[in-house]
């Protein structure tokens, strides 16, 4: 794992940030936008621009041998807020007719980040190609996720996870995070770590 590196995201890494992030939530991002090629091509088209809840501003990457292995965006509660309005033109610029479609799906998924308070950082999408799985990645990811948390001021991570996703539930366990009692939506639980 030594020659695992981290590295900020950079405009180029769209394409990656596109499949990794759809890794994260299979079922549920794709209902959320309409289709799976709605979700990347919004994320495509998003991910490279700045001030946006999935710019590449709010990412982190860790390569192995010169490869991407994962990837990790997460941005302050502030952040979110301040961006909202930008998110939502760039849904209407990339999703077009199919906005309207997915409006209330839309809705009801920023009504789940929007959970958030003042200090906290919200951690949107944590991946790693299958093909790198078990070799410790999640947590370095996750390292250089808190040490920005911290460095920002937040006083808490905050994530949400799918119920039926035992893999990622128990990864965050072990890296100290708890769910909260009760789940804002069925089949999701928001999860959080304090710092201390």
């Amino acid at each position: 794992m030594d020659d695992a590196q981290i590295r900020r995201g950079r405009p180029a890494d769209a394409p990656d940030y596109a499949e990794l992030a759809l890794l994260t939530g299979p079922e549920l991002l794709p209902a959320i936008f309409g289709s799976e090629s709605n979700f990347k091509k919004v994320m495509r088209g998003s991910f490279p621009r700045t001030k946006s809840p999935f710019s590449f501003e709010h990412s982190h990457f860790i390569e192995m041998d010169g490869r991407t292995a994962g990837m990790a965006l997460a941005l302050t509660h502030d952040q979110m807020s301040k961006e909202q309005l930008r998110t939502m033109l760039l849904l209407v610029r990339y999703l077009k007719l199919a906005f309207v479609t997915q409006i209330a799906h839309i809705y009801r998924s920023s009504e789940i980040m929007a959970q958030t308070e003042e200090g906290d950082s919200y951690l949107a999408n944590i991946a790693t190609y299958p093909e790198f799985r078990t070799r410790g990645l999640g947590p370095r990811l996750m390292d250089a996720v808190e040490m920005e948390a911290g460095a920002a001021g937040s006083r808490r991570i905050v994530l949400h996870v799918e119920t039926d996703n035992k893999k990622a539930i128990e990864l965050y366990e072990r890296l100290s995070f708890r769910a909260e009692p009760k789940a804002p939506v069925p089949r999701i639980t928001p999860h959080y770590v304090e710092f201390a």
